[in-house]
């Protein structure tokens, strides 16, 4: 009864070693992955600034062109 009580305590500690170890294992990766999710963050945000940037430049150049274009067809009158 004495090994049966020892192998089990034995067994348990085992558990106790390799759960602590998976924890570890698991928090190191988390740790990791958030590291990159905020550099990703920050590239992306640089990313859509640039293309906002980009899409305004072009509404400005071409606004002119499309208001000239636009009051042409409304002030034409075709029969």
């Amino acid at each position: 009864m004495a090994r049966l009580k020892q192998a089990k305590e034995e067994a348990e500690k085992e558990i106790a070693e390799y759960r602590a170890q998976v924890e570890r294992e698991f928090q190191r990766k988390v740790a990791e992955s958030s590291g990159d999710s905020g550099a990703n963050v920050k590239r992306l945000e640089q990313e859509t600034d640039a293309k906002i940037h980009h899409l305004k430049t072009e509404a400005g150049r071409i606004s002119d062109d499309v208001v000239k274009m636009l009051l042409k067809h409304v002030t034409s009158v075709k029969n």
